[in-house]
């Protein structure tokens, strides 16, 4: 199993950051430890995957370490969002499964 360390800092952004930001990511992350995936969004996936490994995000601490599976880039907030509680439906976990059935193929 993964080593996992605590992490010596913690990124803290101004208030009025997130609503000028451009470009927005929601991602498909799972968990190596019980293959169970999450599903989130972010302005920075890298960053986020990194917070979830830490144990900094409370609803997948328990069940790190996480890798990252798919990661779809989307114009702003708001479309992000409309994208994640997609990907949160059934509809949404139909195509999930689909990315697993072609990432398994390579």
């Amino acid at each position: 199993m993964a080593q996992l360390v605590t992490r010596p800092y913690r990124t803290v952004r101004s208030g009025g950051e997130r609503d000028t930001l451009e470009h927005m990511f929601v991602y498909i992350i799972k968990s190596i430890k019980d293959g169970s995936e999450y599903v989130g969004m972010s302005d920075n996936p890298d960053r986020r995957l990194t917070e979830h490994n830490y144990g900094e995000v409370k609803s997948t601490k328990a069940k790190r370490p996480w890798k990252k599976v798919y990661v779809e880039e989307l114009s702003n907030r708001v479309d992000a969002r409309k994208r994640e509680k997609y990907l949160k439906s059934a509809a949404g976990r139909r195509f999930r499964k689909s990315i697993r059935a072609i990432s398994s193929v390579g």
